[in-house]
């Protein structure tokens, strides 16, 4: 293949990234005006619970959430080192900084999992899929967890455990949260086999969408263990919000926070948008109005998170121009092979 049709595919490669980012930016935009036009929501009175948040349980709240970059941090280690990647701790933890800063803080036609994906791999004699793999795997884990504590939530609210005086949310949420957890425990772990039974270990799908995966398939003490550190790690988030929440002076039902903040995240996902900017605080309002807090408290509360994410960027931009993630362990072929 010749340098210039290389040349050529990078190209349109880059335009099409190019094209997602002002979609995602344009769709931010597009849901913030409509939450300050269509969702009533009073600017001035937000701003004011701003002025009077608690800077004790905000410092604690952010204090929760680095602990659950450290957390990340051993979820990536041992996730890497599955695949024989050799970055230590301390630079997997540098890379998650990074990765948090080009997802929250820049536009730019490399997104933080993709720029932890190069980093991962460079240096290595391993394969670019495999890195890939290691940074959805991780992904994936992370979202499960949060379909699981929804699901629990609700489940426990059928049961009569949760009263439904505390808190209730349509139908509809609480089937999309079931349906989507019984995928992850009846299709999901299963996606081997029914790859190879239906196309075959030679197709490309099987190839490129599933092997570089198999070693995390086939090692459940392994899965167990990243399955464990994404609960602490989601648990010790919604912690976070809990402190938030006393920052503002919000009155939530503790079982509450197994749902809001899960769907609230989900949807960032699932909605494109410059890291769910928009989306994510018209999420927030929209599920603390479903425990009687204000549109405004709602807003504040919202932008308070974002500030958390915001000074986690920061250090992450500073962690990129002086970090030593960069840097590589010699790598022993023989053990890779």
């Amino acid at each position: 293949m010749s340098k210039t049709h290389h040349t050529s595919e990078d190209h349109k490669a880059k335009n099409k990234q190019r094209l997602k980012n002002i979609l995602r930016f344009l769709i931010s935009i597009i849901a913030i005006f409509c939450l300050i036009k269509f969702g009533k929501v009073d600017i001035r009175v937000a701003f004011k619970y701003l002025l009077k948040v608690n800077p004790v349980y905000f410092t604690l709240a952010y204090t929760m959430y680095f602990i659950t970059m450290l957390i990340a941090g051993f979820r990536f280690y041992f996730s890497s080192k599955a695949l024989h990647f050799q970055k230590s701790y301390f630079q997997l933890v540098q890379l998650n900084f990074v990765g948090t800063f080009f997802n929250n803080f820049l536009p730019t036609t490399f997104g933080g999992d993709a720029l932890r994906s190069y980093y991962l791999k460079r240096g290595s004699h391993i394969s670019i899929s495999k890195a890939v793999a290691c940074i959805i795997y991780e992904r994936y884990t992370g979202v499960v967890i949060l379909f699981w504590l929804a699901s629990v939530a609700f489940l426990l609210q059928d049961f009569g455990i949760i009263s439904k005086s505390e808190w209730e949310l349509p139908r509809q949420l609480v089937l999309f949260s079931h349906a989507s957890s019984l995928v992850t425990i009846f299709l999901i772990p299963f996606l081997p086999q029914i790859t190879n039974t239906l196309l075959g270990k030679t197709n490309w799908i099987y190839k490129k969408a599933v092997e570089p995966f198999l070693v995390y398939w086939h090692d459940v003490k392994l899965t167990v263990r990243i399955l464990i550190l994404s609960v602490c790690l989601q648990i010790t988030v919604m912690l976070a919000h809990l402190l938030i929440a006393l920052s503002l002076g919000i009155k939530i039902p503790l079982s509450y926070y197994l749902v809001f903040y899960p769907l609230t995240t989900i949807a960032g996902f699932l909605i494109p948008s410059l890291n769910g900017l928009g989306i994510r605080e018209g999420s927030y309002i929209f599920f603390l109005k479903h425990v009687k807090v204000p549109t405004e408290q709602g807003l504040a509360f919202s932008i308070c998170w974002l500030i958390v994410l915001l000074i986690t960027s920061l250090i992450g931009s500073i962690i990129y121009m002086v970090g030593d993630f960069r840097k590589d362990k010699p790598v022993d072929i023989e053990q890779i092979n």
